[in-house]
């Protein structure tokens, strides 16, 4: 579920995304992903694939997997295409790039357990969360949105998007699978940061 921090706002939204204007418009993909037993063996999997050297090395000050663990899991793969196939009309900045090779950049898990955080953080590429149980309110906040996850519950979202939460306080582990995706604004961004390293952009 997504809300609004500032109750004084109203949110513009469908069945499938949201448009937000707070300091900026910005749309999220959002909906839930109907197959629990995919999602408890994702949990299954991160439990048991976490990566030491990984522990508090990036903004995730908690446990992962390898940056790319899942990109060659065959439910993962089916996660996507599912994604594709109901967004590829309605967003095709993303998703018209699903033929292109390694359209999914990173694919990761993440356990938070009790005092673990996330720093507050953005990416290069869009980004995308597939929560596989509850846990604590997402914070967006230049946009002045929280999301509160449920199990099987995903939301894509542009890459320069702030988003964190401060020290978790649940009793429970929370696990999500995370993902990037080479759309548009992945490209984007590659092409600003040739064009600064080139000294045609400062």
């Amino acid at each position: 579920m997504i809300s609004l921090l500032d109750k004084k706002d109203k949110l513009n939204e469908d069945r499938n995304s949201i448009n937000v204007s707070y300091t900026r418009h910005v749309n999220i993909i959002f909906g839930n992903y109907p197959y629990p037993d995919i999602i408890h063996n994702f949990t299954m999997l991160i439990k048991s694939n976490l990566d030491p050297n990984m522990k508090n090395y990036t903004n995730v000050k908690g446990g992962m997997t390898d940056w790319n663990y899942f990109l060659d899991n065959p439910d993962f793969t089916n996660f996507i295409t599912y994604l594709v196939n109901k967004y590829q009309k309605t967003h095709p900045d993303i998703f018209k790039y699903f033929l292109q090779r390694k359209f999914v950049e990173n694919a990761w898990g993440n356990e938070i357990k009790k005092g673990d955080s996330l720093n507050y953080h953005s990416h290069s590429c869009t980004h995308g969360i597939l929560y596989l149980t509850k846990g604590c309110d997402l914070i967006l906040p230049e946009l002045n949105l929280k999301i509160s996850p449920e199990p099987g519950d995903y939301y894509i979202f542009p890459s320069e998007i702030l988003h964190g939460f401060d020290t978790y306080e649940e009793d429970y582990n929370r696990y999500s699978l995370i993902f990037n995706i080479r759309g548009k604004d992945h490209f984007n961004f590659k092409k600003k940061l040739r064009a600064i390293r080139s000294g045609s952009l400062t």
